[in-house]
């Protein structure tokens, strides 16, 4: 199955969200999803420690975060974060 991705940057204010954009995988409306992708302040080492507390912070504002998102751009079939 071929994948075609378009990012489309989302203006997101929250303190642990560095740049937010939708991506979308598929070739057609019907087949196709959007993907909330939350870049994040926090660094790959963090993850070294164990667990993070940000991040627990960031899930949970997140319901929040996608029905802002979705009230602005419609549905969204996942959210991916990563960190910076």
């Amino acid at each position: 199955m071929l994948n075609l991705q378009r990012h489309q940057p989302i203006k997101i204010s929250h303190p642990l969200v560095r740049e937010a954009y939708l991506k979308r995988e598929g070739l057609t409306e019907g087949t196709s999803k959007d993907i909330l992708v939350l870049e994040t302040n926090f660094h790959e080492d963090t993850e070294a420690a164990g667990f993070d507390p940000y991040l627990a912070d960031l899930l949970t504002d997140l319901q929040k975060l996608k029905d802002e998102v979705e009230q602005k751009c419609g549905r969204i079939s996942r959210i991916d974060i990563r960190k910076h």
